[in-house]
This record gives C-alpha cells, sequence and structure tokens, in this order.
C-alpha cells in the first residue's frame, strides 16, 4: 500500500453527529459518492455498488466496505475492497479519519489515504488515482455537512 494523501478538512457538525451519519446506512447511502447501492452485511460491513470517474471512464465496481478500529465519534478507518467491472482488476483502499471538536459546533476531519492497485487499474497512475480519491473524500466530507445541515 502506498499513501495517496492526507488532508484536512473542516465540518459544520459535532462530532457526535457526524459519527451519527456514519452509523446509518441510509445517511452513508446518501452522502458517499457514487453509491449506487449499499446493504449491510455485518456489523460495521456493507456490501454495494460504487461508481466513479477516473479521467474518461466510468467505473462500476463491486465493493466491500468495513470499519476497523472505531473509537466512537472519534477515529475510524474505511477499508474498502473492491473489483471493477468490466475490468481485470482490483482495489483496497484503508482510510483513517479522525474527528476533532472546534469552535463553534465545527469539527476538523482528518484523513489518509492508502492505496493498493492491481491490474488494469495501475495503467492509470499515481497522480490521476491521487486525484480521483482526494475528490471523492472531500465530496464525502462536505456531502456529511449538507445531510447535517438538512437536519439541523
Amino acid at each position: 500500500m502506498s499513501e495517496l494523501l492526507r488532508e484536512t478538512l473542516e465540518i459544520a457538525g459535532a462530532p457526535e453527529e457526524i459519527w451519527s451519519i456514519l452509523e446509518d446506512l441510509d445517511a452513508l447511502r446518501r452522502v458517499m459518492p457514487g453509491a449506487e447501492s449499499l446493504t449491510p452485511d455485518g456489523a460495521g460491513r456493507f456490501r454495494g455498488v460504487l461508481v466513479s470517474k477516473i479521467q474518461f471512464m466510468t467505473i462500476r465496481a463491486d465493493v466491500t466496505a468495513t470499519f476497523h478500529d472505531a473509537e466512537p465519534p472519534r477515529h475510524l478507518r474505511l477499508e474498502i475492497d473492491g473489483r471493477p467491472r468490466g475490468l481485470a482488476a482490483s482495489f483496497r483502499a484503508s482510510v483513517p479519519f479522525d474527528i476533532e471538536p472546534t469552535d463553534g459546533g465545527r469539527s476538523q476531519v482528518s484523513y489518509a489515504v492508502d492505496l493498493t492497485v492491481t491490474g488494469r487499474l495501475s495503467a492509470f497512475g499515481v497522480p490521476l488515482l491521487r486525484d480521483t480519491m482526494r475528490r471523492q473524500i472531500a465530496e464525502l466530507v462536505r456531502n456529511i455537512g449538507r445531510e447535517l445541515a438538512d437536519r439541523a
């Protein structure tokens, strides 16, 4: 695995509010970019189909995602294993999230993305995969903020 990126974003919402979205599969489906389907598959685990645009291609992947190292409401590591449809490839992403409260009911969300790809996905190269992951995780955090605003 190689670390693609490490970033910190700020979001309107306390750590407990953010955590409530991560525990709610319907809310998670609404905030996760490209989630076509998500179904529970045991405690802290789900299966689904994620769609992602990488440059000129739309990739649809069957995924299994698991929450590890959960320390509510401050830390978890999301691990996603996937197989893109129609490509001889696979990927594994490990994304630890740390959520720290800041002033005014806001939180700072820090994360890193470690990614391993095999097969045809490796042809896309690290810069393109880094940009795609950065965009998707930033969109996830923004979507959580919108979900919290809609609940208020």
